[in-house]
This record gives C-alpha cells, sequence and structure tokens, in this order.
C-alpha cells in the first residue's frame, strides 16, 4: 500500500501534449499515487457508485489491473483516497499547541489554527466533497468513517478547546456546537465556490478572498467563545 508521509503525495508536473497532466504524467509519480489521484478526482464529482474501477484506470493512464493490485477492490481505493486526507488532519491537529502560548490568552493560538484550517481546506476540496457526499446521503461507509475518524477528531478539538478554556467552566454542548459551526462554515464556502463564481464573485480562492474567509472564521471565533 502507499506509505501516507506528514508531507502527503507528490503533484504531478505539467507537461507539454499531455491533456490530464494531474493524474498521467511524471515518471517519479508512483502507479499507486497515479490510482489515488484519479480515484479522488472522479469520487468527488460523481460519489462512489458511479464510478467504476475502469474509469480511474483510464484517468490514472493504467492497467485495469493495476488498480486492484495495489488497492484489491474499490471500495478499498475509495477508503484509501480518505485515509490520506484524514492524516493530514491530523497531522495539523498535532501541530496545534496551545501550551506554548499562555493559559490567559489562548485566542493566539486558536486563531492561528483558524487560519491554518482555512488554508488547509482551500487545498483538499476533492476530499472534502467526498466526505460531504457520504454525509450527506448517509453512505455505506459513513459507520465506518465516523467510528475511525470523524469520533477521534472531535474528541481532540473538544479536548484542546477545554484546556484552552480550562477554569471558565464552558458547557460541553457549547463546545461541540461551536466545533459543527466552525467546521461547517469553512467548509460551505468553498463546497460553494461554483455558485460563487456565477454570482460574480472575483475569483473565490485567490489569495484577497482567502485572507477575507480567514477574517470571518476569526470573527465567527470571537462571537461563539
Amino acid at each position: 500500500m502507499l506509505l501516507i508521509t506528514p508531507g502527503g503525495e507528490k503533484m504531478a508536473k505539467s507537461r507539454p501534449g499531455v491533456k490530464n497532466h494531474q493524474v498521467a504524467a511524471d515518471e517519479w509519480l508512483s502507479n499507486e499515487e497515479k490510482i489515488l489521484q484519479a480515484a479522488r478526482s472522479l469520487f468527488s464529482r460523481k460519489g462512489f457508485a458511479a464510478v467504476t474501477t475502469q474509469e480511474v484506470a483510464d484517468k490514472a493512464g493504467v492497467d485495469k489491473r493495476l488498480v486492484f493490485y495495489h488497492f484489491q477492490t474499490k471500495e478499498n481505493l475509495y477508503l484509501q483516497t480518505l485515509a490520506v486526507f484524514f492524516h493530514r488532519i491530523e497531522t495539523l491537529m498535532k501541530n496545534f499547541s496551545p501550551a506554548e502560548h499562555q493559559p490567559a490568552d489562548p485566542w493566539l493560538s486558536l486563531l492561528q489554527f483558524s487560519d491554518n484550517f482555512t488554508t488547509f481546506v482551500a487545498q483538499h476540496q476533492e476530499p472534502i466533497r467526498i466526505l460531504i457526499r457520504e454525509i450527506m446521503d448517509d453512505g455505506p461507509f459513513l459507520d465506518l468513517l465516523t467510528k475511525r475518524y470523524f469520533q477521534p477528531l472531535f474528541g481532540v478539538g473538544n479536548q484542546i478547546l477545554k484546556d484552552m478554556f480550562r477554569g471558565q467552566k464552558k458547557p460541553e454542548q457549547q463546545l461541540l456546537h461551536f466545533l459543527v459551526s466552525f467546521g461547517g462554515a469553512n467548509l460551505l464556502y468553498f463546497m460553494i465556490e461554483p455558485l460563487l463564481r456565477r454570482l460574480g464573485t472575483a475569483d473565490p480562492l485567490d489569495a484577497e478572498n482567502l485572507e477575507k474567509r480567514k477574517e470571518e472564521m476569526r470573527r465567527l471565533i470571537a462571537r461563539n467563545l
């Protein structure tokens, strides 16, 4: 299986004459990585059920047999595309260290995490779309993903907030609803990016608009904690 490193998988470079350069180009991009990139793109646009392994192989520019050699089943391929994403979230949260700042002033660390999370979401729209679809459809993998990833991540986030605001006795439900509001507000902006473009908004993903989004998320934190 693919070795997932903290830096994540490599990105393919553009090559003249290759239309689908993101998944079919460079020699140093392994077949596993090509397959994962292709699968992530297809699953994010069409959902699990509508994607075939032949489509994945064609988009990756590999023989279909390699899909089964590396991932055995379509189900395992689907889960592996999300495992890469969740590993990166776990790394992001591990790098969040409120203890580095004075307990009386936890905001600096939290606001920095908020900025980093917004950047992270902007860079990982495909796996996020896969997850949103799985959640909205009450999909067949939601129970497994909840147990394996969502519950531990919510637990870590809740504990971080408790530690940051120790002594303030904030209700458990307030912290939970804050996590939901923070995550949902951040994700929604990027999920409706095609709509924002059609409404005439300047590039929603350019540096200026990303900075505005970060400012809005800081205001949300100030209003809710």
